[in-house]
């Protein structure tokens, strides 16, 4: 018996043999799958993190997850890229927890360029913590997020209560701490790792503006008696080598080689004879008839909004109704959070 496709196989068949959309089909790739590669010796962590990574359920690093984290215990600076999912966050993590079982006193820095990827670190630091919470030199306050939507109250609790872990920006970095480092001075005098996420972002004048605050920011470690580590993390990229060192003004180790599985990927590539709008509308829509998780990028709030209310009239009556939300600047913070923990759940589907 012939195996059943897949709900994206089948959304891919239509799409190619509609009358509609197949002639706009300009290129189409599948990439097959890959399997994972795990290292050979496991690292031997503290008591504490080998209990955590078998609660989480995770028998063995990937390859390359243990290679980058043997160079961060090294006291290397160290920039991965490797492809999205694979696992590059616990590269840093184990680390910088490893780091805090030894030494509460430990801090690290987390820079984030957006506010859902601070957030989703958050969630995640907090659950890896609550395994944690057991252990007695486990600090009493984890992590905590300070950015633009972080209250002067809040913002006075943090400074007073200082977490392990401080995830920010880096115009938080560049206006709220450099700038009055003489009120962070227990962060900076005890910092011992620096995680830099999506620093392929980090380009053009972007970029230099990076490394200027990225030198401030060791200078200034260097007068309260710190050198911390930096941990750069990064989707492919093709000069891994050069960003690390323009970012950074010396030397890093880079691990491009990931060991994670990667499932099949389809690419494709239309030439809408219509609106690119109107395109997506029933794109998503078809894709949602068949219960598949879908984002859609838009170029503007406005057409954010629009196909948001298109699909949602297409969508009446159905089951897939009240399914699909906006998501854009502009929102409140809550509301920004409460989209994303619904689209994380499986609660929303677009």
């Amino acid at each position: 018996m012939p195996e059943k496709p897949s709900p994206v196989g089948e959304y891919i068949t239509a799409l190619k043999n509609s009358d509609r959309f197949g002639p706009q089909v300009v290129a189409c790739r599948t990439f097959p799958a890959i399997d994972a590669r795990t290292a050979k010796n496991a690292r031997v962590f503290p008591g504490g993190l080998t209990d955590l990574l078998e609660a989480m359920g995770i028998s063995a690093l990937y390859s390359h997850q243990a290679e980058a984290i043997e160079l961060i215990q090294q006291g290397d600076d160290v920039l991965i890229s490797t492809p999205t999912a694979s696992g590059k966050s616990l590269i840093y993590n184990l680390p910088v927890f490893a780091t805090l079982l030894e030494n509460p006193q430990a801090r690290a820095l987390y820079l984030f360029p957006l506010k859902a990827l601070a957030q989703d670190q958050a969630r995640a630091i907090t659950a890896m913590g609550e395994l944690l919470s057991g252990q007695p030199a486990f600090p009493r306050i984890l992590s905590s997020i300070y950015d633009g939507d972080t209250t002067a109250y809040q913002r006075k609790k943090i400074r007073e209560s200082l977490p392990a872990i401080l995830i920010t920006n880096p115009d938080m970095l560049h206006l709220s701490l450099l700038a009055y480092h003489e009120i962070w001075g227990h962060l900076f005098a005890n910092l011992t790792h620096v995680i830099i996420d999506e620093v392929h972002t980090y380009r053009g004048v972007f970029g230099s503006h990076m490394a200027w605050v990225l030198r401030r920011l060791q200078r200034i470690c260097h007068l309260y008696g710190a050198d911390p580590v930096f941990v750069l993390s990064s989707a492919t990229v093709g000069n891994p080598t050069e960003l690390g060192r323009n970012l950074l003004g010396r030397q890093v180790r880079v691990v491009t080689r990931s060991g994670a599985p990667q499932g099949a990927r389809h690419v494709i590539l239309l030439q809408p004879q219509d609106s690119a709008a109107g395109c997506g509308t029933m794109l998503l829509d078809a894709a949602l008839h068949r219960n598949l998780r879908t984002i859609v990028y838009t170029q503007s709030r406005k057409m954010t909004e629009l196909i948001t209310m298109w699909s949602t009239r297409r969508l009446k009556g159905r089951r897939q109704e009240g399914k699909i939300a906006s998501y854009r600047a502009g929102f409140l913070p809550e509301d920004r959070r409460a989209i994303e923990e619904k689209l994380a759940s499986g609660e929303l589907l677009g």
